[in-house]
């Protein structure tokens, strides 16, 4: 379940609510760290407004969908659809609204399976926009990532219509080239089917519900703390990225969604700026105990590199170029102002591991 405190972060937001009365909403991928709080934060919108929204929550798993979401599978207007992404999507009324967030995203994934990230990504896309041509939907929303901007070499932010060099000849390319293929099928079916759709393209974002197995730094980071163990570095960790809790992220999403005019939306919480070893002795600060040091080591392989999260002791794959920072004026002209800095978002994510456990 979400935290109440991360629904009000969300409705903290100027959202347009009354664009989702009486409407049916589909949001795929709705076990994940996005969808769960997407479905969590329409319902308490539809309960505290009364706006007779109809939530359709597609994941794979029953069990996952009851996991996440327990008892609020027997709201009478939230229905659990179950199957893959990859499949044709069947529902026999209306659709008025589609928030795509499925896709596999993680270092896990692309260097263990990634063709079926691709396929993933593309053949779940094209099953949305088939379904938003079936059903006449009134507009889709596209989660995209900062990965389809390539590399980037200059100092000024990205902005929305930047693009940078991104080579294709790589099984890592499977995960920004399938998003950049995606965001062309978007504009295709707008320009031969008119529907209408708006997208954000979405920096580091996390918070309850990431997995700690994934290969991500900060899922690591946050894995050795709950474990007592020290995290160990790499490299010297001087990389610097944008960290944006989820709450802040789906205000955002659901801000463009409902008032946005263009295409593509930036969002990133530019306050939460930090490099890699920072971050790292950021997280180190948050055990309990006060044991967690950080430290370094060369590379790690075979059977030590499968005790830091990789089972199959294979070299995540991780992305071979340097990542720009992106500009978030559009977005921020829509009256969206991030609200959680780093060490809260880490806080509340390392909580509800806490509780779980």
């Amino acid at each position: 379940m979400v935290e109440e405190r991360d629904i009000k972060i969300i409705l903290n937001n100027p959202i347009d609510w009354e664009l989702f009365r009486d409407r049916t909403v589909l949001v795929t991928g709705a076990t994940g760290r996005l969808g769960m709080y997407l479905v969590e934060a329409i319902s308490k919108a539809n309960i505290d407004w009364n706006l007779n929204i109809t939530i359709l929550a597609l994941a794979r798993s029953r069990e996952k969908l009851q996991k996440v979401f327990g008892r609020s599978l027997l709201l009478p207007y939230i229905h659990a659809l179950v199957q893959d992404i990859t499949e044709p999507i069947v529902w026999e009324g209306d659709i008025h609204y589609i928030f795509h967030t499925a896709g596999l995203a993680s270092p896990q994934d692309f260097t263990n399976h990634p063709v079926d990230t691709l396929w993933g990504h593309v053949q779940g896309t094209r099953n949305v926009l088939e379904l938003a041509r079936e059903k006449k939907s009134q507009k889709v929303m596209y989660v995209s990532t900062v990965e389809i901007y390539g590399e980037w070499r200059k100092q000024e932010g990205i902005r929305e219509e930047d693009m940078g060099v991104l080579r294709c000849d790589n099984a890592r390319a499977c995960y920004p080239e399938a998003k950049r293929l995606c965001e062309t099928m978007l504009a295709t079916y707008k320009a031969q089917y008119s529907i209408p759709y708006v997208g954000v393209r979405l920096c580091h974002t996390f918070g309850p519900g990431i997995a700690l197995d994934d290969g991500r730094a900060f899922s690591e980071f946050i894995r050795n703390v709950l474990r007592g163990e020290d995290i160990v570095l790499q490299t010297e960790g001087l990389a610097v990225r944008t960290y944006t809790y989820v709450a802040d992220a789906i205000g955002a999403m659901l801000l463009a969604f409902t008032k946005g005019k263009d295409s593509y939306y930036n969002i990133a919480n530019l306050d939460n700026l930090i490099s890699i070893r920072d971050l790292a002795e950021l997280i180190a600060g948050l055990d309990a105990a006060g044991k967690v040091r950080v430290r370094y080591a060369g590379q790690i392989i075979g059977m030590e590199q499968a005790e830091q999260g990789n089972p199959s002791g294979r070299e995540l794959k991780y992305l071979p170029f340097k990542l720009g920072i992106m500009n978030v004026d559009k977005i921020m002209e829509l009256g969206w102002h991030p609200q959680v800095g780093l060490e809260d978002a880490f806080r509340y994510t390392m909580e509800s591991f806490r509780q779980r456990i």
